[in-house]
């Protein structure tokens, strides 16, 4: 016991947050969620805030309980949380308003006036960051034109992982994963791209310096010490403050030319490299180059993951049908293929709403085979989503040159062993399904590198693969999706 580190980790995401103990014996972690909450917003005078106070009091809560389980000692505290959002202090450290939601709408249409000072080809080769219409370079372009009462009296700009940071420490920084989001850095100098910061009109003075995730950045207040018992003394460390950084640092491949997917609500697929790519190609295929831990680059493609599944389920709920998602995904087995298939790309897809409805309207309109059976609804989305991860891997080896041989996914949506399977065949190459609590155990890899108890990120990746679950899938069927390729490109009129 007198060998064992512990440490805590706060993940926050778009829904829910939660406060984890990981414990670190050796080479094996550990990990016990403390306490989970939501991670509230609210709307008010038609715009969608992020309620930050009410965020921090459930991480305090968290904080507390973690001591009266543990006690007060720590190697240290990390942060990550979802990107692009973000807070404005004043003077006097004081925020000026709860952060914005990235789904409020102001900048719809910002996009386009962005483009009239730097062109997007200009812009991707600068930043390397896929356009997206809540990315914060068009968040801050609304603020500093069209909201200046606000702006004015803001002295710093803080991501949201960095503001809970501040609020727990006082440290003003911006963690560099977290910042390569914004679309205002330069991604080879891993710095803040201070010609576009410049061009925008945007106040030099409101961006903080960047660190590297890793960074031993401050330790706590002493009033948050003697709050929650726990020591002042206690490190808070940069992690891969994005979740998405810390998601990939889990990744426990071991072969020299893999892959990444994150199977979740909404799906990422990418690499690992040492610098960015941000050709016309990779520009027009929707690349992102994001920040990654120990000097990487997160080459990388969002998909639209299990978010229909979920609609489909919350509607049924709605008609008094209750499924678990293992019940959803045990039908889809046993109805079989379907050789009926859809666009995840359409918009059709990408908002609430009755998703069953939405399916099988796609399916008439394009003249494919279509019932209303759960079993036949939720394969047709899980053969999709393979599809779609068979064209990004295609499209990741044409622009980087690598045969991909060997996928992880990571994350919650490795539970659904269909999906796992389908995407083996679909992508004809093995898929490593694991750890489960991917984003976590990141986080908690850059702080036990950082406190100098695991040597690099190799052997974190090592200790990953002695500590949790890795289930491999090899390909079983390749064949159903090289000989419908065509087929699917055809009927959901897509062209890659």
């Amino acid at each position: 016991m007198l060998n064992i580190k512990k440490f805590i980790g706060l993940d926050l995401g778009a829904e829910s947050g939660r406060c984890v103990v990981a414990k670190l014996d050796g080479n094996k972690l550990n990990l016990d969620e403390i306490y989970r909450f939501t991670t509230h917003n609210y709307t008010k005078n038609n715009q969608f805030h992020w309620d930050i106070n009410k965020i921090f009091d459930e991480i305090f809560i968290g904080l507390k309980k973690s001591v009266e389980k543990y006690g007060s000692e720590f190697e240290s505290i990390g942060i990550d949380t979802w990107g692009v959002d973000y807070a404005l202090i004043d003077s006097e450290n004081k925020l000026l308003n709860d952060p914005y939601h990235y789904r409020d709408d102001r900048t719809d249409n910002i996009a386009e006036e962005v483009f009239e000072v730097i062109s997007k080809d200009e812009l991707y080769n600068l930043t390397g960051i896929q356009t997206q219409q809540f990315n914060t370079i068009f968040q801050l372009f609304h603020e500093f034109n069209y909201n200046t009462s606000q702006i004015s009296k803001a002295q710093k700009f803080l991501l949201m992982p960095d503001y809970i940071k501040f609020l727990l420490s006082g440290v003003i920084n911006a963690e560099y994963t977290i910042a390569s989001t914004t679309g205002l850095t330069d991604q080879n100098k891993r710095d803040w791209d201070w010609d576009i910061i410049d061009r925008l009109k945007f106040n030099r003075n409101l961006f903080p310096p960047i660190v590297e995730p890793g960074e031993k950045v401050g330790t706590l207040f002493p009033e948050i010490s003697k709050l929650t018992g726990l020591k002042n003394t206690t490190p808070i460390i940069a992690t891969g403050q994005h979740d998405t950084a810390s998601a990939v640092v889990s990744a426990p491949s071991q072969k020299k030319n893999w892959a990444y997917a994150l199977p979740i609500s909404w799906s990422i697929m990418g690499v690992e490299l040492d610098k960015p790519v941000t050709r016309k190609i990779a520009m027009d295929k929707n690349f992102s180059n994001e920040g990654g831990v120990q000097g990487t680059i997160r080459f990388l493609k969002n998909i639209i993951g299990l978010w229909p599944i979920q609609e489909c389920r919350r509607e049924w709920l709605i008609k008094g049908k209750k499924y678990n998602y293992p019940d959803l995904t045990k039908m889809a087995e046993e109805f079989g293929s379907t050789e009926s298939w859809l666009n995840l790309n359409d918009p059709l897809f990408f908002k609430a709403g009755n998703m069953p409805d939405k399916i099988i309207s796609f399916l008439k309109e394009t003249n494919q085979n279509n019932n209303d059976e759960i079993g036949f609804l939720i394969r047709v989305v899980l053969e999709s989503l393979a599809f779609n991860y068979r064209f990004a891997l295609h499209e990741i080896e044409l622009i980087t040159g690598n045969k991909i041989t060997e996928l992880n996914a990571v994350g919650g949506g490795v539970q659904n062993e269909l999906l796992c399977q389908l995407t083996a065949d679909a992508l004809n190459i093995p898929v490593l399904a694991g750890p489960i609590e991917g984003t976590i155990i990141g986080n908690i890899g850059v702080q036990s590198i950082a406190t100098n108890l695991v040597k690099d990120l190799k052997s974190f990746r090592d200790i990953v693969r002695n500590s949790f679950e890795i289930k491999t899938y090899l390909p079983q069927n390749s064949q159903y999706f090289e000989l419908n390729e065509h087929k699917y490109k055809s009927v959901c009129a897509i062209n890659c």
